[in-house]
């Protein structure tokens, strides 16, 4: 048998999410004489494909339509080609603003040492005071 818990450990979500994905019926986990959720290997293979899908950003609502229509190719291939789009689009943002980090970082890095040297500078021309 294979539970809930296991599941949840295995891909890293807590078990309230895999019920939230069996509420929404974007999966369905047989479950045994007691009632107790007991995942095969669809299950499994099914709640892989939905926290794939999730990583690269697609909706549950596109997660659902994808699901439910796994045998129409084209349907699929116009939500997955827009979720690839969608997601280039997210990794140039990305990019820009790493630049935009990395400039930053640059500016303050050059800034900073030449405050550290300036200091060195001031200690090295202060008047020595001697004690009394």
């Amino acid at each position: 048998m294979v539970t809930i818990k296991q599941i949840a450990e295995q891909f890293g979500v807590t078990a309230h999410t895999i019920r939230f994905y069996e509420k929404e019926k974007l999966i369905a986990i047989p479950r045994n004489e007691r009632g107790i959720r007991d995942f095969d290997e669809q299950a499994v293979n099914r709640m892989k494909t939905i926290l794939h899908y999730r990583n690269v950003g697609m909706s549950l609502e596109d997660i659902r339509q994808v699901l439910a229509h796994s045998n129409d190719h084209n349907f699929s291939l116009n939500v997955l080609a827009r979720t690839k789009d969608e997601l280039d689009r997210k990794i140039e943002e990305l990019e820009e603003t790493r630049s935009y980090l990395y400039r930053k970082i640059a500016i303050h890095k050059e800034l900073a040492e030449k405050e550290n040297l300036e200091k060195l500078d001031n200690e090295e021309h202060a008047p020595i005071h001697k004690a009394e």
